[in-house]
């Protein structure tokens, strides 16, 4: 799979349709290429699983057996084991308790892929697996892209058919890998679920950068049980219809209005995390909103990427949101004004945790420095229209460090404690450079105008 191929599944998979013409383009312009001998990719149909499970078993001189169920149960995650660091780390417990242990594999040339455990609830699917090839695995590269990032890049991506039907993986798609050897990667998918899923289904996934099946190169077939988990679940289908209208200011000062007529299809509070689904004929549906529970707390919400819709397509979002629990008894949600501006807020190393006195924004309350990264670790206040904190370092003259050395930032989330984990990788900063690192200053989102008249209230006891 080539690098552009990889860009494009994953524009597909994260919400960022692809233009119109695009392939059509893109295919001319390979067509300039000179030609590149690949050796042939296996292809082969859909093959049975092989059966897993106590509950399993085999009929001898049958001339196939159906998948084994796999019972969403307390095993054992050994991908923590080797990544204890992983931003999912506070969730092992969670996964452990409603997962099932795979271990399927299937092969296709030099790489063997693997399927660990699958852990499901109501909101998120969560895929464990390893890869391993004969020979040293190949990174996917991009421009300036670091190799944490790459090794991401080249981990797999899955598709899945829920009982015969392509899952919906429009929505948020998030992978998480790290490279135990050469020839070793593991990684884990999160997968957010816009419909509730049944509590028994059949389960296909493959991997092959496209979700054209007949293009994949690794294919696993499966039945899945997850009852097990439905009394640790708070999930609701309101259907609820609602209208949103406001003028505003933009943030290079152009009016403009937004009349939205969306529908809440589902909110779901579950163990592996909390998720809102929006739908709406809209081109552009309803993003700016925040929750707030029913004792006032404002819950943030991870914008993690949308999609459009519309007159004759209905857009389906789903947005995850931290801090709520089974005992949450409802949500509002409240649309907002906002111009797009931010303000900076600096101050010395010795000063954390350090923040301002806006009602709403980000305190930063840990930071680690390293000879190759530094990592920002922030809390939320009030309502805020993103949650991606983003931070510099500063030397004592004043200087950013990102003005002398390439610097790469990425974002996690702590979402046991509702934290925003930012980190700034510099492979190329002196050792001088870093010692000349005195301040640090982040970007505070200034105060929203709470449209607190065209609030929707959902109920979930």
């Amino acid at each position: 799979m080539t690098f552009d191929e990889k860009l494009k599944a994953r524009a597909e998979r994260e919400g960022a349709p692809i233009p119109k013409g695009f392939d059509s383009r893109m295919d001319a312009l390979l067509d300039t290429l000179p030609p590149q001998v690949q050796p042939a990719r296996k292809r082969r149909a859909p093959r049975l699983a092989v059966c897993i499970g106590v509950a399993a078993a085999m009929v001898v001189g049958a001339a196939a057996a159906a998948p084994a169920v796999l019972e969403m149960a307390q095993n054992a995650i050994d991908y923590f084991d080797q990544n204890q660091h992983s931003e999912y780390a506070n969730y092992q417990g969670k996964y452990e308790q409603f997962n099932a242990a795979v271990g399927m594999s299937d092969t296709n040339g030099d790489q063997t892929l693997t399927i660990d455990n699958i852990a499901v609830d109501d909101s998120y699917l969560m895929i464990f697996s390893t890869l391993k090839s004969e020979t040293p695995l190949e990174l996917q590269d991009g421009e300036y892209a670091t190799l944490s990032t790459r090794i991401k890049w080249t981990a797999p991506n899955f598709f899945a058919e829920i009982n015969g039907e392509l899952l919906d993986m429009s929505g948020p798609v998030e992978t998480e890998a790290r490279l135990v050897d050469d020839c070793t990667l593991t990684s884990v998918q999160r997968i957010a679920l816009k419909e509730l899923l049944p509590d028994q289904f059949d389960l296909l996934l493959f991997d092959g950068g496209t979700s054209d099946i007949s293009q994949s190169d690794f294919q696993f077939e499966m039945s899945v049980d997850k009852s097990a988990v439905a009394v640790e679940t708070l999930t609701v289908e309101p259907k609820q219809d609602f209208t949103v209208h406001f003028t505003g200011v933009n943030d290079i000062g152009e009016p403009y209005t937004i009349n939205s007529k969306p529908r809440i299809e589902r909110v779901s509070i579950s163990p592996f995390g909390s998720t809102i689904t929006l739908s709406e004929w809209a081109e552009n549906p309803l993003t700016n909103f925040v929750l707030r529970d029913d004792q006032g707390n404002f819950l943030p919400v991870l914008n993690i990427g949308s999609v459009g819709g519309s007159m004759i397509s209905r857009a389906t979002n789903t947005f995850e949101f931290l801090g709520a629990d089974l005992d949450t008894k409802s949500v509002t949600l409240i649309p907002y004004l906002d111009e797009g501006r931010s303000h900076e807020v600096a101050g010395s190393l010795d000063s954390l945790p350090l923040t301002d006195d806006s009602e709403n924004g980000f305190t930063l309350e840990r930071l680690e420095i390293g000879d190759k990264q530094a990592t920002a670790t922030f809390s939320f206040r009030g309502a805020m229209n993103y949650c991606n904190a983003q931070f510099s370092l500063l030397l004592a003259d004043g200087t950013p460090l990102d003005h002398l050395a390439e610097c790469y930032m990425d974002f996690s989330y702590d979402r046991e404690n509702a934290l925003c984990i930012t980190t700034i990788e510099y492979p190329d900063a002196t050792p001088e450079q870093i010692s000349q690192i005195t301040d640090v200053s982040f970007w505070q989102p200034n105060e929203l105008t709470l449209l607190e008249d065209q609030a929707v209230t959902i109920d979930l006891q």
